[in-house]
């Protein structure tokens, strides 16, 4: 309830509404309220703080000691929610001495919740503090507000008095009182001095406490108080204690799981392991299993703050995996937790590619959300499995272009290759021939053979060796467009699958994305003309290319392609 936070925007009811809501409202519903107000601009409180200071006056001369009636708690609510919306207004800093002051307001209840919720908020510090000094040396005063005081006093004033009085409330009570200076009328020790002392603990969790209220979890006697130490262990989150005490809760639960007068104390302490941030995730499995009604919530609430809702749906797919047969149990479990969260990580686990989880997430779907479930499952099996198949289908295209490519350039650089040996072996034999030639019959006589036939001898094999090249740039060019085709086609299938996933996912396109994949589509189209331009280049090819690019960038047809 500490007002620290930053200030975000949340929505205030308006006054009548909250006000009613106080009056009337149920507990989830009141602190549904407070946390709006402890979240909500100071400056958006106003209205509402005047209501409060108006109806508190209404009532003031009405006050009795009504603790033992039903509709005491509402004046309890009403005096938290003006200590939250108090800031520095002196006429609901007066009321709020009002109901600390047990002359005139009679409920113990009401005067401690009012001391409670007002030490929490930052703005209202130096003045809790001031009232817990004189609460803490006020002999009539309730034991319950005079812990409350101590506990202040230990924490902000670090005394050590008032410390060792809380330690000595929650011992047996055997030594003498420690606290000097302190009030210590009408303590005795024992469980009503315990009580107080516990109660002011939920409060203002003290670290020195810490071992006396373990002891106190640890022996867990059947009483209101351990109800009070389970809450406090649960507030100890710094890092020096949450383990321990998350270790502590988990030995209570599991000597006391199963006796039905402890199973509200089991849920508590379940809600508090929740709370630590510790880790006890086979602990809350094994109390899925409960015949409590009351500790299943608890224990599926608890696994989803601990892990997340992803984290814990996964953990109750791997227990449906390994165990079968517990889908109406798990679905119970996941419908104690965040519905939204709790589908899509069972659609996550829906596709993830692992037969049984698939099936074990199939399974709580359906149990989760009876025959719209199933239809819903079906449906984005089918799809999931055509889509399976359809990118199947083009990585086998794929891999096929891929050996086109590498063959038909082969089979060209091949040819070429056999061209220009052969040019080379007949040239390298009328080189011979001539030698001979020269040798055998003169000089004049090669000169007649190498005028008459060595031309055209070698014209045929310039023209071979033409040929030659002329294949293997066919080959080139060949590959290369189709190479040029499969990216174009691979960029169009990354297109098609971006927009099958966001059906299968449920998600909709609006206008936008919709000419955004056009763009990229053109584009593509663009550089793929482009491309094969380069390779075969004409004017009439080239012409159509610009008009294309023109209607793509947004241009008019003709005008080269300059937006307009």
């Amino acid at each position: 309830m500490s007002d620290a936070r930053p200030a975000v925007t949340v929505t205030v009811p308006e006054v009548s509404v909250a006000l009613d809501i106080l009056a009337n409202g149920g507990e989830q519903a009141r602190r549904r309220l407070q946390r709006n107000l402890e979240r909500a601009d100071p400056s958006a409180l106003a209205p509402l703080r005047q209501a409060l200071i108006e109806r508190l006056r209404e009532e003031r001369g009405r006050r009795v000691d009504d603790e033992g009636h039903p509709g005491s708690w509402t004046r309890s609510w009403q005096v938290c929610a003006l200590a939250i919306c108090a800031g520095d207004d002196r006429q609901a800093l007066e009321l709020l001495e009002g109901h600390l002051d047990r002359q005139r307001e009679a409920n113990r209840w009401v005067r401690y919740w009012t001391l409670a919720c007002a030490c929490e908020r930052s703005s209202l510090r130096a003045w809790a503090l001031a009232q817990a000094r004189a609460l803490a040396v006020d002999e009539g005063e309730a034991p319950l507000l005079r812990c409350l005081a101590w506990a202040i006093l230990a924490e902000r004033d670090d005394h050590a008095g008032a410390c060792a009085a809380l330690l000595w409330c929650l011992g047996e009570g055997d030594a003498p009182f420690p606290g000097e200076g302190l009030a210590a009328e009408g303590l005795v020790g024992g469980d009503e001095a315990r009580a107080s002392a516990l109660r002011a603990l939920r409060i203002i969790p003290l670290p020195q406490a810490f071992v006396r209220v373990q002891e106190i979890v640890d022996d867990a006697p059947f009483a209101t108080h351990t109800c009070d130490a389970i809450w406090v262990m649960g507030k100890y989150r710094g890092a020096a204690r949450a383990a321990e005490a998350s270790q502590t809760l988990a030995r209570f639960i599991v000597s006391h799981r199963r006796a039905r007068e402890f199973y509200e104390m089991v849920g508590f302490a379940i809600r508090a392991i929740g709370n630590l941030g510790i880790a006890q995730t086979d602990l809350l499995l094994a109390e899925l299993d409960s015949p409590s009604a009351g500790i299943f919530v608890e224990a599926a609430q608890a696994l989803e703050r601990l892990l997340g809702s992803g984290k814990a749906v996964d953990r109750l797919v791997d227990r449906l995996v390994e165990e079968e047969g517990q889908e109406a149990k798990l679905a119970n479990a996941l419908r104690c937790m965040h519905r939204k969260e709790v589908v899509e990580a069972l659609d996550r686990n829906l596709r993830c590619g692992v037969d049984r989880r698939e099936e074990a997430a199939r399974l709580l779907l359906i149990e989760l959300g009876g025959s719209v479930a199933i239809d819903r499952v079906q449906a984005r099996r089918q799809d999931l499995e055509s889509r399976r198949a359809a990118v199947s289908e083009l990585d086998a295209r794929q891999r096929e272009h891929v050996k086109l490519i590498a063959v038909g350039d082969g089979a060209a650089t091949w040819i070429s290759v056999g061209m220009w040996v052969a040019v080379f072996l007949v040239g390298l034999i009328a080189v011979i021939l001539g030698m001979l030639m020269v040798f055998q019959e003169g000089y004049e006589a090669w000169m007649g053979w190498a005028l008459s036939a060595g031309g055209g001898l070698f014209s045929l094999l310039g023209k071979l060796g033409f040929s030659g090249q002329m294949v293997e740039t066919a080959g080139a060019r060949a590959a290369a467009r189709l190479a040029i085709f499969t990216g174009f086609q691979r960029r169009l299938q990354h297109i098609d699958l971006l927009l099958a996933q966001r059906f299968i996912d449920g998600a909709t396109i609006d206008v936008g994305e919709v000419e955004v994949l056009s763009k990229l589509i053109g584009a593509a189209q663009v550089e793929t003309q482009e491309s094969l331009l380069a390779l075969m280049p004409s004017e009439g090819e080239v012409e159509a290319y610009r008009r294309r690019r023109s209607l793509i960038d947004g241009g008019e047809p003709g005008s080269g392609g300059a937006p307009k």
